[in-house]
């Protein structure tokens, strides 16, 4: 607005000189009138008024044309003043944006490399006023860039003249200090008044520098250790697109850098889908992390087979959009090989244990055919009375068997340990799709069915006592009930004895082996279980104190030999089928059963654990009407 001000001062200026000069009194009038009225308009004048303003002193302007001897100077001098003025703007404007830039903006002139004109971001960013870069020229910023000797830097400015667009390059500015940085430059030819002038504008790219210097160092320590990684390394985008592919794959897969790199890896490497590989490829793009397992590659150099286990993962930006995936496959051929030879070597070793548990089982079976015969004629010489029975047994005729039995299961159980030792390590070494677990399975079930069988069998031996302490028969009870109430069939009831002895209180306790006797219990309430209806079945055990005389000696079990007195009983009572006499003089015969599911090893084990803690047993039954046992035991 100053400007156009001082147009206006200008042009009244101009008129005061016409006014002396003016000899006719109208022409004078009307100079002094569109004096006054231009010193009206300078008071009102403002920067949105610029047009208005130049119309009136247009106006005044045609006044004077009415001015028969000044009309062309006032309008000549008129026109001379507005184009200087709109020049003085446009230059003013010009910088303005010059200065209002962050980028340093150089003017240049093309003949001599001085700069005409500088912005405030050029001086302060090299250290100079803009006085003093008016007296200097590019040759003494730039350092890199060849402007030096004179054809070289008239080819230079050729060059930018001959561009169809601004050309951009990298040099580097030297300060008013000498230190130096740097900067990006844009130059082209720029027209003002039909002058052609040098456009630079300089950004300083240090930051961008050091930036780069970084990813520089980042994608050599990057690539150092892929490129030392055991583990082939790949990675892809979204179009699966490798964009990264590392020495270790090349070894492993057999396919080039130069093969891959570039290109789509599901295409140019038809084997990966082939075998489905593509599913994790499409997960990782999915932002799921998979892994793949044993995958069979066939070698693209040597066409050998190859495995490897895949870890395929997403590649994200930290906004968290994913650009692509990385796929690290590692060689597990060495170690799949290494499981084949292990596996060879571990059925090898269970075929010769099979051999071997063979020959147990035909020894096995030989002495349990010879202990069956054994049985029968036991049996047919053992008849009517509980007397001939206990004469059978004082004869050592079962005791005999009882021990053969002890001592084949001493032999067979170290035979069966092995067994299970290599089964079981033959399970742990061989992997879950193995075609060979099955019959390891299938063995290791055998050898724990034969070990079950050797340890009813050590069961029998009468030497078995080994915790021998104070025992309270109704305490042992209560604490085995769940085990008890486990081994009765639903539909049965069991009834224990009663927390509350009454004016009796608790009975005295006897000297023995817990587990035994807990075993003792267990057996007689399955045994009755068996025998027992699902719908009103009952059994029932009772403890107590006895008193214990010859003549019930002479009929019991284990009687022969035993004192006349006070014992402890431990009974099983069943409302069952009960046994004939034919069956009672069978029950304690070690393998004898009325039960297919059974091994007829629970009464003679029943009778064992008696002879182990000194006591006789009795037997009741009657056919249809049920059966009692009961184990009387010496007070401690």
């Amino acid at each position: 607005m100053d400007d156009y001000v001082g147009h206006l001062r200008e042009f009244r200026r101009i008129l005061r000189n016409l006014e002396s000069q003016a000899t006719h009194p109208l022409n004078r009038e009307t100079i002094v009138a569109l004096t006054k009225k231009l010193d009206r308009d300078e008071t009102q004048l403002n920067a949105d008024r610029l047009d208005r303003s130049i119309r009136v002193t247009v106006e005044a302007a045609r006044t004077l044309e009415e001015l028969e001897h000044y009309e062309q100077d006032v309008l000549a001098v008129f026109h001379e003043i507005t184009s200087r003025k709109r020049r003085e703007l446009e230059r003013e404007r010009f910088r303005n944006l010059m200065d209002q830039s962050g980028e340093a903006i150089l003017v240049i002139h093309p003949a001599s490399g001085r700069f005409l004109d500088v912005n405030h971001t050029a001086a302060r960013v090299l250290g100079y006023s803009r006085e003093d870069m008016l007296e200097l020229s590019l040759n003494h910023i730039e350092v890199a860039l060849p402007l030096t000797p004179a054809n070289a830097w008239h080819d230079w400015v050729e060059s930018v003249r001959g561009g169809s667009e601004a050309l951009t390059l990298e040099g580097v500015h030297r300060r008013k200090n000498g230190t130096r940085f740097p900067v990006e430059i844009s130059v082209g030819i720029a027209t003002s008044n039909g002058q052609e002038l040098l456009l630079v504008v300089a950004r300083d790219i240090t930051e961008r520098k050091r930036s780069e210097a970084r990813l520089r160092r980042q994608w050599a320590f990057f690539s150092r250790l892929t490129n030392r990684s055991i583990d082939g390394i790949m990675a892809f985008d979204r179009a699966f697109t490798v964009t990264y592919w590392n020495p270790a794959m090349e070894r492993l897969l057999g396919e080039r850098k130069s093969k891959v790199l570039g290109k789509n890896a599901l295409q140019v490497l038809p084997q990966l889908k082939a075998m489905g590989e593509d599913r994790y490829f499409r997960d990782a793009l999915a932002g799921t992390t998979s892994i793949s397992r044993n995958r069979a590659y066939t070698h693209g150099d040597t066409t050998r087979q190859v495995y490897f286990d895949g870890y395929y993962s997403p590649l994200s930006e930290d906004s968290g959009e994913i650009l692509g995936g990385i796929g690290i496959l590692r060689d597990v051929t060495e170690r799949r090989e290494t499981q084949l030879r292990q596996a060879r070597e571990t059925m090898a070793r269970i075929d010769d244990e099979r051999l071997k548990q063979l020959g147990v089982q035909r020894q096995l079976e030989s002495e349990v055919s010879n202990l069956k015969r054994e049985n029968e004629r036991l049996a047919r010489d053992r008849k009517q009375s509980a007397v001939e029975r206990e004469e059978t047994l004082r004869t050592g005729k079962v005791e005999g068997l009882e021990v053969l039995a002890s001592g084949l299961a001493r032999e067979v159980e170290p035979l069966l340990a092995g067994i299970l030792s290599q089964t079981g390590v033959a399970l742990a070494e061989l992997p879950p799709d193995s075609p060979l677990r099955r019959g390891v399975e299938e063995i290791e079930e055998a050898a724990l069915s034969a070990n079950a069988l050797t340890s009813a069998l050590s069961a029998l031996s009468k030497n078995g006592r080994a915790d021998v302490q104070r025992v309270q028969l109704d305490d042992l009870i209560r604490e085995n009930e769940h085990s008890f109430r486990g081994s009765v069939k639903p539909g049965v009831a069991l009834e224990l004895p009663s927390k509350d002895k009454g004016e009796d209180g608790p009975i005295p306790s006897i000297r023995g082996d817990a587990r035994q006797l807990t075993e003792l219990v267990l057996a007689l309430v399955s045994n009755a279980s068996d025998a027992v209806s699902d719908e009103n079945g009952w059994i029932r055990v009772a403890t107590g104190a006895a008193d214990v005389d010859a003549e019930l000696l002479n009929r019991a079990y284990l009687g022969k030999g035993k004192s006349p007195g006070s014992y402890l009983f431990l009974e099983v009572s069943d409302n069952g089928s009960g046994m004939d006499e034919e069956t009672l003089a069978k029950i304690f015969v070690p393998f004898f059963t009325t039960k297919p599911h059974r091994r007829g090893l629970g009464l003679a084990t029943v009778l064992g654990a008696v002879r182990a803690h000194g006591g006789i047993l009795t037997v009741d039954s009657v056919p249809g009407k049920g059966s009692t046992f009961r184990a009387l035991f010496p007070t401690a």
